[in-house]
């Protein structure tokens, strides 16, 4: 819980750093070239923080369901939202994927910088393709490896993942029903002296995933 709390405390001032407004702009980008823009399209935002991204990609879509476990997130979200004159097609909800069971299937998922949070990354790739419809496809921007941690070195208590290996996340997306995955060098982020690459992975929908849900 002690992350929740870190994210709710740090949700107000979270789209002031300009970093992260960079980041976000240049994940939209990388989406937008691989959607065609519909308004009968849905998607499910997963650890969408401020909303921010989809914000970003709301013309894409028809509309969005924004997630995060973080109660501070979630009322930024919102505040995010009405302020952009989106609550007509935009909507935030408190949810930990890994655990929590969200109505209504969708054509589109995306992830930000969320997924080196999840512990339990296997469950939450399981749950999110039980919300897709077949065919629907998944939009995860986050860190390479890190194997030594540097990116998250100045959090003591960080307990996720240093960043992903690609070919590792395409054989857990495999296994949670996900094919056609292909990966493109998104943006970088410069912390320190040293930049950490972040990617766009796409994936597709293939199958219910196997297991328990």
């Amino acid at each position: 819980m002690h992350a929740h709390k870190r994210f709710d405390d740090a949700a107000s001032t979270w789209d002031a750093d300009p970093g992260h407004e960079e980041r976000q702009v240049a994940v939209a980008r990388a989406i937008k070239e691989a959607v065609e823009p519909s308004p009968r399209l849905s998607a499910v935002d997963v650890g969408g923080g401020t909303g921010r991204l989809s914000v970003l990609l709301a013309d894409l879509v028809g509309s969005v369901v924004v997630t995060d476990p973080s109660a501070g997130m979630v009322q930024v979200a919102r505040q995010r939202i009405q302020a952009a004159g989106l609550s007509d097609r935009l909507r935030a909800v408190q949810a930990d994927l890994t655990m929590d069971r969200l109505d209504g299937h969708y054509d589109l998922a995306w992830s930000s910088m969320a997924l080196h949070h999840v512990q339990d990354l296997d469950r939450l790739l399981r749950s999110v393709a039980g919300l897709l419809i077949d065919g629907g496809r998944l939009f995860i921007a986050d860190l390479d490896a890190d194997p030594d941690g540097a990116f998250h070195a100045d959090k003591v208590d960080f307990d996720g993942h240093h960043g992903f290996d690609r070919q590792r996340l395409a054989e857990q997306l495999a296994r949670a029903g996900f094919g056609d995955v292909s990966f493109v060098d998104a943006t970088t982020i410069l912390k320190g002296d040293r930049e950490f690459g972040v990617f766009l992975c796409t994936a597709t929908k293939v199958h219910e995933p196997s297991g328990d849900r």
